[in-house]
């Protein structure tokens, strides 16, 4: 039954994906795009994503030691960074989910935004963006400059304690944060506000049956994929 909610899901936010790129990349592109993902092996992609996740973890602990020190001087002028990325992030074997790991993303609301701030828990497993894989060569991929900003949406989706309509603006905002280019961001605003509620509601009924999304405790084996690590007793915050 989750396989078939997982699937669901990625068809829909895909077919909106596809409807969103439409706004900025050409048609050339986006059948380029396709017909690479048509060639590749299984081998190449899961290389693909190896290779993009340490990238963007290499950059993510340079941005967050920079980060820091700017959080830290403006704290002392009286000013505080909107959003700040999350230290570390590590893939489990399928590369499909991470666990936030040293500390998560913090979303600070800018003045005149009327939501609470969200911080996200150590140990928070998500999907980051549900980009498809054949999009990646567009520039288009889950670890561009709005996966901060979706890991705090993943989380909101995930814990449900404000709106939907809520946490698809916040994750507006913190791509906004993010720079996220306005055409970019706008596209994947109106992808999550059209076919969001799919995984909203996968995650309500996941979460009815039990599954939990917030570690304690962190795998020490890499090849251990996440249904593996879900099922095993303890691994999880109460």
């Amino acid at each position: 039954m989750e396989k078939n909610m997982n699937c669901r899901r990625r068809f829909a936010l895909k077919a909106a994906m596809i409807g969103m790129l439409s706004l900025y990349l050409p048609d050339e592109a986006i059948a380029q795009s396709k017909d690479k993902k048509a060639k590749s092996s299984p081998l190449q992609d899961n290389n693909a994503k190896r290779e993009f996740i340490e990238r963007a973890s290499a950059q993510w602990k340079q941005e967050y030691a920079a980060m820091l020190a700017r959080a830290n001087e403006d704290e002392l002028r009286g000013k505080f960074s909107s959003l700040s990325p999350p230290h570390e992030l590590i893939p489990f074997k399928d590369w499909d989910y991470y666990y936030v790991k040293g500390s998560g993303p913090v979303w600070v609301p800018n003045k005149g935004q009327p939501y609470k701030r969200v911080v996200v828990p150590v140990g928070f497993v998500t999907d980051l963006a549900s980009i498809p894989q054949w999009v990646w060569s567009s520039g288009l991929r889950p670890e561009g400059a709005y996966a901060y900003a979706a890991i705090v949406h993943d989380y909101l989706y995930w814990v449900q304690e404000r709106p939907r309509e809520e946490a698809d603006e916040i994750f507006l905002f913190a791509m906004q944060d993010s720079k996220v280019d306005s055409t970019l961001r706008n596209g994947i605003y109106k992808a999550v506000r059209l076919a969001g509620k799919g995984a909203w509601d996968s995650n309500a009924k996941l979460k009815k049956k039990g599954e939990k999304r917030i570690l304690k405790q962190f795998p020490t084996d890499f090849t251990i994929s996440w249904k593996e690590w879900k099922v095993r007793p303890g691994v999880f915050v109460d």
